[in-house]
């Protein structure tokens, strides 16, 4: 037994859905539903996906025909909430959409939960050098999808897509060269908020091993952030986001592994995008944005299920063969998706 799991930001994919349309997303839509069954995913964790249930039903009759179907709240009890529900704004949303014939292992769990385990739905951030706190919270609230792998078993997966890092200031340098003014006050509070966002889905976490000794829990998504620092973090804050996600070495059992560890180094990215301040030209710049982060119990056995490190990665090839002679707009995504295989343990 083996399950599939891809995570893919496809760009504005809301737009899929547009009413009548035009030629350029009729041929956006081919080559979106030919990558993603080329990948052939059992479970598909969308970011950017279309605003409310209405617009994910759509996405997976018009997109997808309906060879995967969303997983919404309260299905089970067939109820539809309100869309607010959902504890996500804007029109860029989070879900999870599953292999047809999968529908019957899943629950999508209700931010009211995560809430509470973390008892906050906001909390305060204190930016550089400021006494007075600010409240912050989730844009796109983590969704939580619940998998029954069988034996007394259950898999949560973790769909986020934390803070973006655009900044729409102007970019001022003094006489020096150094950067001055508003650009800098504002990247760093982006970068703040981000970590804090990160450090919220670590404290849902720690809840889940003050509950069960070995959660099974994999975190996936769209986190506009790499290892590494970039200029802001090394310069200003010296820290990076995917260190806060993975947790604190010293607890080593509730320690998260990434799982393209294993990947070659030239493999290990998922987008291009120009470097402002750096001067780096997108072509030259490509980052790892897009994360797959899993508990120990689904890298050492622990759980009936483990990574399969050969056939988890970045899928550049499906990318590639799908985008071949499109344009701006008809490109399936400025993302590349990527996949976790899991396998039975043996």
């Amino acid at each position: 037994m083996t399950l599939k799991i891809t995570t893919w930001n496809i760009e504005h994919a809301g737009k899929l859905i547009a009413d009548p349309p035009s030629k350029a997303i009729l041929n956006r839509r081919g080559r979106v539903k030919n990558t993603i069954d080329q990948i052939d995913p059992d479970i598909l964790c969308l970011q950017e996906g279309p605003k409310g249930e209405e617009g994910i039903i759509a996405f997976a009759s018009e997109v997808l025909e309906n060879g995967w179907s969303p997983i919404l709240l309260h299905e089970r009890e067939g109820t539809r909430p309100n869309s607010r529900a959902y504890h996500q704004k804007g029109t860029q949303w989070i879900w999870f959409l599953v292999r047809a014939g999968l529908e019957g292992r899943c629950a999508l769990q209700s931010p009211g939960i995560w809430q509470a385990f973390t008892a906050s739905t906001t909390w305060p951030v204190h930016f550089w050098g400021q006494e007075e706190a600010m409240q912050h919270s989730h844009y796109r609230h983590p969704q939580v999808l619940a998998y029954d792998t069988g034996n007394n078993q259950t898999i949560e997966f973790i769909g986020v897509h934390l803070k973006s890092k655009i900044n729409r200031e102007r970019i001022i340098r003094d006489d020096d060269g150094n950067l001055i003014g508003p650009y800098v006050n504002e990247a760093i509070k982006a970068r703040i908020k981000l970590a804090t966002e990160a450090r919220n889905v670590r404290q849902y976490i720690t809840s889940k091993f003050n509950q069960i000794e070995h959660p099974h829990l994999v975190i996936l998504g769209d986190c506009n952030d790499g290892p590494g620092q970039d200029y802001f973090e090394n310069a200003y804050l010296f820290f990076d986001l995917v260190s806060n996600l993975q947790g604190d070495m010293i607890l080593a059992e509730q320690f998260f592994i990434h799982a393209l560890i294993v990947d070659p180094p030239h493999l290990r990215w998922t987008a291009r995008f120009r470097d402002e301040v750096l001067g780096i030209p997108a072509s030259k710049n490509p980052l790892l944005l897009d994360h797959i982060l899993l508990s120990r119990s689904l890298v050492d056995g622990t759980s009936n299920l483990r990574i399969d490190d050969e056939r988890t990665k970045v899928e550049h090839e499906a990318y590639e063969i799908f985008n071949a002679n499109c344009t701006n707009s008809t490109r399936t995504s400025d993302h590349r998706p990527v996949s976790l295989v899991l396998r039975e343990c043996t």
